[in-house]
């Protein structure tokens, strides 16, 4: 009877037969053989008495095993227990060990069964949350830990009961009860008990309090992301707004930042000035209880005069942490940081963040305020360098657009008239920014304008260029002013007569040219080497360009399929082509562009030239002159055929004499400069001089009259000799009007 009585004893929650029962009023009600033999207690002696007597009976010191009491799982009556040998004990060892480990352990050990009810904790554990042992066994552990979001972590914990898969460095964080102002952060590791088939027993949790090493983790993260955000802006307010919004939601949950006047504005700031910093970023922006930005907010009176950050208590408002701004005993400004939405105080460490803050952030304002301020001279230095300059000729009609800010404080562009109705163009820029980039800029740009004065190719002008832009290294290098010098230039050169465009390109600036109908858009160049750098020569070519076609230009560098280039080339493609070009037909090109340079090409008139051979003897002089007189009779300028006549007459003669045949004159009118170009070419490479003659001699005089009867003149070279022109004004005729 009595072995049937235990083998239909109630079960333990883990499976496993409970050796000892006691119901609801502690009586003992079923008391196996086990039980005799593990407690060394008689069942006709124990059974049916109160569970206290029990105790009597027990001879502790003569255990070989310990025993466990929980609450029986499938019994309908609650209330009841039961008792599970929890294995031997031999000479008291392994009791020892468990009983070190959960009174000596530094680290919190939670025992939970099945039902996530704790069945065991240790002294550690009891530390950490303040909560006393009597309040923690027997119950659910998402409601003895109810402070610390339980739901998360006992759904973590139900799949290591039915996977088996350990759980390690899980985050759980809340407010103890041993510290309900301060958020407390645990590392917690969970793994699941098993018998010795595997089945699960309960769960064993160990938990250690990580706070400390996450805040000053958290603290660090905090004051890289300033480093990192911060360094890289030009404006003080800007630096402000990184500084907010760094520091949120991690160490503040809201920020303010307000600046002084010296701040925003420079230390030569007028002295009527309101010296009141003004809000100049908050973070979150729609933060309650904040000042308003552009407004004037400074701290309470009562610590107006300190340099080190502190913390501020105001009436009925949360406490926030104070940092000024100062740099050299100038104040900048303060930034405030409010905890609104966690009632965890400011502690030492978070004054000592503040402070490196606080000194980072009044560094970067104040090297942001310098860059303004050199950033500002340089614009207004390019601004009054950098002119349209003649952006309409005859045969080719241009637009542009300038936007010197940023990157864009080191570029050119220029539209510069040559002999001949030729026009050149071009678009370049420095790297770097400041005032050392607008110096390089100016000097570049100069270098430009001189060499395109002596008609070059464009990849000779580009090579004596480079030449240039070294030079100005080497003087930089000296000096010790900034990094090495490198510049980006494309020139061009277009011919309205040969209806050519030669083209030369230093850098990767983008080039495009377009078709008169708009339908085929090319890159004609390969990207080369900047100048000042390393690399092989230039890239250069000579492309036809019948009448309306499109040339553009960029500063910077665009991807072929950039949508803005795309807009801009069906716009000039369609009824844009029918009109003049205008500079807001560049709008919607990237700001990065600091320079855009659109060109349309034209033709000049065929009746617009004339050109003849001259035949290598002095008697053609006065043919050549006859020819031109009455060529200049049939354009209607009749009040300008004394000058030309005296050149033409002067650079024939003096070509038949120094120059190598074959020799040929060319005349060119044109009408939207009003002038007329007097061209002589031969194959001679000797270039003529201008002579100042004797009151005795016979010659030298030819180059000297010409100069003087005309507005300019020079000599070009080609590859099959030079060629002397001159250009001289004239003024329309006005149409007759009819009587």
């Amino acid at each position: 009877m009595a072995e049937r009585e235990e083998r239909a004893g109630p079960q333990a929650p883990a499976g496993r037969e409970a050796v000892a029962v006691f119901d609801e009023r502690g009586v003992v009600a079923h008391w196996s053989g086990a039980a005799e033999r593990l407690l060394g207690v008689d069942r006709d002696h124990i059974l049916g008495r109160p569970v206290t007597e029990l105790l009597t009976q027990i001879d502790v010191e003569g255990l070989s095993e310990a025993v466990t009491i929980g609450p029986v799982r499938d019994d309908e009556r609650l209330g009841r227990w039961g008792m599970w040998p929890a294995g031997p004990l031999p000479g008291g060892i392994r009791s020892g060990v468990l009983d070190a480990v959960f009174t000596q352990s530094p680290v919190g050990l939670h025992v939970v069964d099945t039902d996530l009810r704790v069945l065991r904790v240790n002294t550690a554990a009891i530390g950490m949350r303040g909560i006393p042992e009597r309040e923690i066994v027997g119950r659910p552990l998402t409601e003895v830990y109810a402070r610390f979001d339980p739901l998360p972590l006992e759904h973590a914990l139900r799949r290591v009961l039915a996977t088996g898969i350990p759980v390690f460095d899980r985050r759980v964080a809340g407010y103890p009860s041993a510290d309900p102002v301060r958020e407390h952060i645990f590392s917690v590791n969970v793994f699941r008990l098993e018998d010795d088939r595997g089945r699960p027993l309960g769960l064993v949790a160990s938990a250690v309090d990580v706070t400390s090493r996450d805040r000053a983790r958290d603290r660090l993260d905090v004051l890289h992301r300033v480093h990192a955000r911060m360094g890289l802006r030009t404006d003080p307010v800007q630096c402000a707004r990184e500084l907010a919004q760094a520091v949120v939601p991690t160490f503040a949950d809201v920020a303010t930042v307000a600046l002084t006047a010296p701040a925003l504005h420079g230390p030569n700031v007028s002295p009527a000035v309101d010296a009141t910093p003004r809000c100049v970023a908050v973070w979150p922006p729609d933060a309650d209880d904040v000042p308003e930005v552009g407004g004037a907010v400074e701290p309470s009176r009562a610590h107006a005069n300190k340099v080190r950050p502190y913390v501020e208590r105001p009436d009925g408002a949360a406490p926030a942490l104070v940092a000024p701004l100062t740099l050299r005993g100038v104040a900048l400004g303060f930034a405030r940081f409010s905890r609104t939405h966690r009632p965890d105080p400011f502690e030492e460490d978070d004054l000592l963040l503040a402070a490196d803050l606080a000194a980072h952030t009044a560094v970067c304002i104040d090297n942001a305020r310098r860059r303004e301020h050199d950033h500002a001279v340089a614009l207004a230095l390019q601004g009054n360098l950098v002119s349209p300059g003649r952006t309409g000729r005859n045969a080719m009609e241009t637009a542009h657009r300038y936007l010197p800010t940023g990157l864009g404080t080191g570029a050119w562009f220029d539209v510069i008239p040559l002999s001949g109705s030729r026009v050149a163009l071009t678009v370049g820029h420095v790297g770097g920014v400041g005032p050392d980039s607008t110096a390089a800029m100016v000097q570049l740009r100069a270098a430009v304008q001189v060499l395109s004065a002596l008609d070059l190719d464009p990849h000779d002008l580009l090579a004596r260029l480079d030449d240039t832009t070294r030079r100005l290294d080497e003087e930089r290098a000296t000096a010790g002013t900034g990094g090495q010098l490198t510049a980006q230039c494309v020139y061009a050169v277009h011919d309205p007569v040969k209806e050519t465009v030669a083209i030369a390109r230093a850098g990767r600036q983008t080039v495009l040219f377009g078709d008169p109908e708009g339908s085929r858009w090319i890159h004609p160049l390969e990207e080369s080497t900047a100048l000042g750098a390393e690399g092989p020569p230039f890239a250069a070519d000579e492309i036809p360009v019948p009448h309306g076609s499109t040339l553009v230009v960029l500063s910077g560098r665009a991807a072929s399929d950039d949508p803005a280039l795309a807009e801009l080339r069906a716009h000039l493609a369609g009824a844009g082509r029918h009109r003049t070009l205008q500079a807001s037909d560049l709008d919607g090109l990237p700001h990065d562009q600091a320079a855009v340079l659109v060109a349309r090409t034209g033709a000049l008139d065929a009746d617009d030239v004339a050109s003849r051979e001259i035949t290598p003897e002095l008697s053609s002089v006065s043919e050549a002159r006859h020819w031109a007189v009455r060529r200049l009779g049939e354009w209607g300028l009749t009040e300008t055929a004394f000058a030309v006549e005296l050149i033409v007459s002067e650079l024939v003669t003096n070509a038949i004499r120094h120059g190598i045949p074959p020799i040929r004159l060319r005349i060119i009118r044109n009408p939207a400069d009003s002038t007329v170009t007097c061209e002589i070419a031969d194959a001679g490479s000797a270039a003529p001089h201008l002579r100042r003659a004797r009151a005795a001699d016979e010659g030298g005089r030819g180059i000297f009259i010409s100069g003087e009867l005309s507005d300019r003149w020079g000599v070009r070279w080609g590859d099959e000799g030079k060629t002397v022109w001159t250009e001289t004004s004239y003024t329309p005729e006005a149409p007759e009007t009819p009587t």
